[in-house]
């Protein structure tokens, strides 16, 4: 059985990457688990063109790695990995926020609270996909918000290969997801303040906290923990 939809001939590059990060972040696809370009066009029923189009874009996302001459694999994230990313990304989403906070209007409380939403409407049909990219949704608004273009592709590239996990994790059933709109509460404070140092706060315990688990496990690769909690 397919692990994959068949996309329409005439669809592109964007639809066939859209289709492979879906599935690899509800674990279809695994950690660490080799694409081949030939393998994917006749699973999906489109041509290898397409599928090196998408390949490239999930490449510039990090989901995965492509290696001259050697192939493509899912990008696999080891504790190190992810503690690096952590650290990178609590510093970038921190200025992102403080930069917001300068540009932010009521009617974005408004859009962040209806993200809100949406994740508590995903948990509440425990759909763990759509609960992880509806937490993603709530961030990258707030990127955006911070009108630095950059700043944006950078959180992108460095936080889409950790929400997978999160998704992935998710998936297993072991969390209690019953506190994670909560959690975002004290994100959305911090923002209304605009206070850099309570931003700060606010941020570093919000992402820390999505990984202490890992971390305490001891474990060395993000698959090798995703396998002991199924």
């Amino acid at each position: 059985m397919s692990r994959l939809k068949p996309i329409a001939p005439s669809s592109v590059g964007r639809q066939v990457a859209h289709t492979i990060r879906d599935a690899i972040c509800s674990g279809r696809i695994a950690l660490g688990e080799p694409l081949r370009e030939l393998h994917l066009a006749r699973e999906l029923n489109v041509s290898q063109v397409s599928v090196r189009e998408a390949l490239l874009e999930l490449a510039n996302q990090g989901l995965v790695v492509r290696t001259p001459n050697v192939g493509t694999v899912v990008t696999q994230l080891t504790s190190e990995d992810v503690r690096q990313r952590v650290q990178v990304r609590v510093s970038l989403e921190t200025l992102a926020f403080v930069e917001a906070s300068k540009r932010v209007k009521t009617s974005d409380f408004k859009q962040l609270e209806g993200r809100l939403e949406v994740l508590s409407q995903a948990i509440a049909r425990n759909d763990c996909y759509e609960s992880a990219q509806a937490d993603l949704q709530f961030h990258r608004y707030v990127w955006q918000i911070s009108g630095n273009e950059l700043l944006v592709r950078t959180l992108e590239q460095m936080t889409i290969p950790l929400f997978a996990f999160v998704c992935i994790v998710r998936s297993t059933g072991t969390q209690d997801l019953s506190k994670v709109v909560k959690a975002h509460s004290p994100l959305i404070a911090a923002l209304r303040r605009g206070d850099a140092l309570s931003i700060e706060n606010a941020v570093r315990t919000h992402i820390e906290r999505s990984y202490e688990t890992f971390f305490a496990s001891g474990l060395e690769t993000c698959n090798e923990f995703a396998q002991s909690l199924g």
